[in-house]
């Protein structure tokens, strides 16, 4: 989880991310532990936190790319996690503050539009 503070690192952990999670079937071990960790260490409200401070910098859009990726995974428990930490509403308020994330992020405003 050391991945946070540095933007090449972050892009390489949110590349092996996305891997894991689009090969959780033929690596099932690998994947549970994935989610496993992400929930103990709090990967979600942690990036949510970095999201709300209200700047909008490289490393916050490594966070916007983590949580397109985890939307686009279709992942139930990631999914429910970030429900659980009012995602929908930080990135509602990112896109009406910076209405072009909507169009480089189409999932994300999906995500945060009312059903």
């Amino acid at each position: 989880m050391a991945f946070r503070r540095s933007f090449p690192i972050r892009l390489e952990c949110i590349s092996l991310f996305n891997t894991v999670l689009m090969l959780r079937d033929e690596a099932p071990r690998v994947f549970t532990e994935l989610v496993t960790y992400a929930r103990r260490h709090f990967l979600i409200k942690q990036e949510l936190d970095l999201l709300r401070r209200g700047r909008l910098g490289t490393r916050e859009s490594t966070s916007l790319l983590l949580f397109a990726i985890i939307l686009e995974s279709n992942e139930e428990d990631l999914i429910h996690v970030m429900m659980q930490e009012g995602a929908a509403e930080v990135l509602r308020g990112l896109i009406r503050d910076h209405p072009s994330l909507k169009r480089k992020f189409p999932i994300l405003g999906a995500f945060t539009s009312p059903f």
